[in-house]
């Protein structure tokens, strides 16, 4: 028999060929052409009768623009920020800048019948509620990371670098809003501008800045713990900030009802840090366990994205933005549990590689670079911001941390990686146009020196120091064998790590 069939198969199978033929005409091409000849037959029919092709549903028209614009999103936004990893930059210089060209700055300028086509109105409001849901879970990372600070390692001169990191640029920022608040202050007066640019100038992307220190080798460094840290401190400091500039918005004519929900907003903030945190963190450790050790069932993903949303949603109906408050539902999240971190991993996945994309856009299509005015006041409005911006973070922190004790070019080095504000500072940025904080030209403006001073770190630390990645990673290594002796040169104290990543898939690896 075996014989028979490789005979059979040498002659090219003819009779088993023959008969798949047989049975794919019968079964596969004869019903296709009854079906095609069914379609012309009812198509000559609707000619005759002159009803005309059906108009298709509204909805499904809608559907197909707004599946066509996702799928253009979302590619657009991975390849991008795989050209910015390739360039050794952060994967979201790529994204936000993808978003950005697909706005009105690139693809609404060159190509605008086909942008009009890709984005109409009648779609817009379905992406800025993805954008919203992108944003209100990416603060929620936000939160989860900065509460995985260790504040009781540091010692004092980590303290004063944090302290300096937001202090400096705040008056630097404030200075700035006296004399550019007639030209540039929103609706909401100078007041809430002043505070506003502080805030803007103080900001320090917490993610970015760890993507960066993970890749030049200085995570585990004292330049890496002090900026970390610095960071953290400076961040929490200006979503205060922030939330007051956005209040004294909220009732511009009145500060009566700014400072009641000031006010109100402190005393919840409290509530969620101190024992609502302990209490979640003691019924985590019971039903969950701690450190990675399930003892109970595994955290819903729904019931947290829920929680997280309510948070959200309640800061908004109090009059500020739906971002702090899951900036806080993410603070207060106990981060000792393996079952939920899995969660908040998963929704950190989630959101960062599918959400955040349409929050890019959406910023993107507020945006418009091409329109942004070139005379001499604009670039000088720009230049200036940029130079206190970056002097500001400089002569700051780094100035402190020098005075401290700290080497001149782990000093540099410092106020060049606090310098990184990439995505945080965009929702900034976001939350101040939609208060209407700061007008359309300081919006930009803000956005350009935001892509420059996220861009700047990494490539002027490797051309100052073209050894930095080979020194730093030894380093690295003899600093994870084992902690520093207290005393040691450059041990600022506990040998402990001032920051650890929530999980493997958190935002800052990625972000």
């Amino acid at each position: 028999m075996e014989r028979v069939m490789d005979r059979s198969s040498e002659s090219g199978g003819s009779p088993g060929r023959h008969r798949s033929v047989c049975v794919a005409l019968v079964f596969v091409a004869l019903p296709l052409l009854t079906g095609l000849l069914a379609l012309w037959y009812q198509a000559d029919a609707s000619g005759a009768t002159g009803s005309g092709p059906r108009t298709p549903p509204p909805g499904a028209d809608t559907a197909a623009h707004l599946l066509a614009a996702a799928a253009v999103v979302l590619g657009a936004s991975h390849a991008a920020g795989r050209l910015a990893a390739l360039a050794g930059q952060p994967p979201v210089i790529g994204e936000i800048c993808a978003g950005v060209l697909l706005g009105p700055s690139l693809l609404g300028h060159a190509a605008p019948g086909v942008w009009a086509w890709l984005f109409p109105g009648r779609i817009l409001p379905i992406l800025d509620g993805l954008a919203q849901l992108g944003l209100v879970f990416f603060m929620f990372g936000v939160g989860r990371d900065l509460s995985a600070v260790r504040l009781r390692t540091v010692g004092g001169r980590t303290v004063l670098v944090s302290l300096a990191s937001l202090a400096v640029p705040f008056a630097g920022g404030t200075v700035a809003a006296v004399v550019l608040a007639d030209d540039h202050a929103g609706s909401a007066g100078p007041v809430s501008f002043a505070v506003f640019l502080g805030c803007a100038l103080g900001i320090t992307a917490f993610p970015v800045l760890a993507r960066i220190l993970s890749e030049l080798g200085l995570s585990h460094t004292p330049v890496g713990r002090t900026s970390l840290l610095a960071a953290a401190v400076g961040d929490a400091g200006a979503w205060l900030l922030l939330a007051a500039a956005v209040t004294v918005a909220q009732a511009p004519g009145s500060s009566g009802p700014g400072l009641v929900l000031m006010a109100a907003g402190a005393a919840a903030a409290a509530l969620c840090l101190g024992p609502l945190r302990r209490a979640l963190h003691r019924v985590a450790s019971r039903r969950y366990g701690d450190d990675g050790a399930e003892v109970g069932a595994s955290l819903p993903v729904p019931l947290l994205a829920c929680a997280v949303c309510s948070c959200a949603a309640l800061t908004s109906v109090l009059g500020l933005h739906a971002a702090l408050g899951a900036f806080l539902a993410g603070a207060v999240l106990p981060a000792g549990s393996g079952a939920v971190t899995a969660a908040a991993d998963r929704i950190a996945s989630f959101s960062t590689g599918i959400l955040m994309p349409f929050f890019f856009l959406g910023f993107g299509l507020s945006v418009d670079l091409s329109a942004l005015s070139t005379d001499s006041g604009t670039v000088a409005t720009t230049g200036a911001l940029l130079a206190v911006a970056v002097l500001a973070k400089l002569l700051g922190p780094g100035l402190c941390a020098r005075l401290t004790g700290m080497p001149w070019r782990d000093s540099f080095r410092l106020g060049v990686l606090l310098n990184a504000r990439g995505l945080t500072e965009l929702v900034v940025l976001g939350i101040g146009w939609e208060a209407g904080v700061i007008d359309r030209q300081m919006f930009t403006v803000l956005t350009v020196i935001t892509l420059i001073t996220t861009v700047m770190p990494a490539p002027l630390l490797k051309l100052l120091d073209p050894k930095l990645l080979e020194r730093d990673g030894k380093r690295a290594v003899a600093t994870r064998r084992g902690p520093s002796p207290p005393g040691a040169p450059g041990h600022d104290g506990p040998g402990e790590p001032i920051w650890e990543p929530a999980g493997d898939t958190a935002s800052p690896e990625r972000r």
